[in-house]
């Protein structure tokens, strides 16, 4: 899934490649795609604002590449408009490797910015950020989409469904809070900010896939589906296996254990409890948004904020002791928080949620 901007002056690209710049870490991987002046290089300068770089930032054209020295990392941006042409005869992965892209792809503390990615043919790396920008003029459409093996394809998503046997109306909450993040991950790119969207659907996809393990009762007619006896034991051992434990870390584990990190520290903090005793973590949009998300649907309905936190207090408030409960008074406290801070600057309201 990739997330669309409109440019409408160099400037503007080279805010959105700042932005890019101050998350990206070592080991990522940017590939730029465009015509000739599409605006590539005013998105490279501003990665390199983003990271901090305070030498100027030059077009490695016949150098291939220029290395920037970073606090814990480097910063190198090839330059591949002449590879492969009638100028560079030889085979495109023999220069690959002349130039020091194999060597640098593989340090896990460099990060990697590619102009004229198209060159690279099929010598892409597993995990990238694709930048395509198109457009004349001072207008251009600049397309992000965050690409790599540690986010679930939709298959994955589906055969974690089947292995966990997530009961259908928990299908239809997650399904729900998916929808809700999209509406509010676009209101994000079009106020120009940086959304993994491939991270965030998945997350949001995935945050329940367990929450048949820690309901607070198990009882066979109350599932609006046909309980077979293989689900049925399924439910009450995984219950068993997993008691006292939350289904935020239960999932997280898993997917952890998949290969998919990032994926399952979103996830992990949607749990409500997280935002007041760690606030910290949630440092990114997408762990924003799913947590804020999870807390604007009432089973598979949207709901506000008053709504959602009154049916928990109706339904949970009285397994509660004083101590708990003052904990969630401080939950529901971060929460509005966190929703004033969401959609400050948006074009939309937390009403037009929907």
């Amino acid at each position: 899934m990739e997330a669309v901007y409109l440019s409408e002056s160099p400037k503007e690209t080279i805010r959105l490649g700042e932005k890019l710049g101050a998350r990206l870490k070592g080991g990522d991987v940017v590939l730029l795609f465009g015509e000739l002046g599409a605006g590539k290089t005013h998105f490279i300068k501003g990665i390199a604002e983003g990271l901090d770089v305070s030498a100027t930032v030059k077009s490695p054209t016949y150098a291939y590449v220029n290395r920037y020295d970073l606090n814990e990392a480097a910063f190198y941006h090839y330059d591949l408009y002449r590879l492969g042409d009638n100028v560079t005869p030889t085979p495109i992965t023999a220069s690959l490797s002349s130039i020091g892209y194999d060597e640098s792809l593989d340090d896990s503390k460099a990060i990697n910015v590619v102009e004229w990615a198209d060159r690279l043919g099929g010598n892409l790396p597993r995990s990238y950020i694709k930048v395509e920008i198109e457009g004349g003029g001072d207008v251009r459409k600049i397309r992000i989409e965050f690409i790599g093996s540690r986010i679930p394809s939709q298959s994955v998503i589906h055969q974690l469904y089947e292995e966990w046997v997530t009961p259908q109306h928990v299908r239809a909450h997650i399904k729900q809070v998916s929808h809700v993040a999209m509406q509010l991950a676009q209101a994000f790119i079009e106020k120009g900010e940086i959304i993994n969207m491939n991270l965030l659907h998945a997350a949001s996809m995935l945050h329940d896939i367990s929450r048949v393990c820690d309901f607070r009762t198990l009882e066979r007619d109350k599932f609006q589906e046909d309980v077979t006896d293989e689900k049925w034991k399924k439910w009450e051992s995984c219950r068993l296996e997993y008691h006292g434990v939350h289904h935020a870390d239960i999932a997280c584990d898993q997917l952890r254990k998949l290969g998919f990190p990032e994926v399952a520290e979103v996830v992990r903090l949607h749990r409500s409890v997280n935002i007041v005793d760690e606030p910290d973590s949630y440092n990114t949009p997408e762990k924003k948004i799913l947590y804020y998300s999870d807390k604007r649907v009432k089973h598979d309905e949207i709901v506000d904020l008053d709504e959602r936190f009154r049916d928990g207090w109706e339904r949970y408030g009285q397994y509660d002791d004083d101590q708990t409960r003052e904990r969630f008074e401080q939950v529901e406290k971060k929460t509005y928080q966190l929703e004033k801070e969401l959609f400050k600057g948006l074009s939309i309201k937390p009403s037009d949620i929907q």
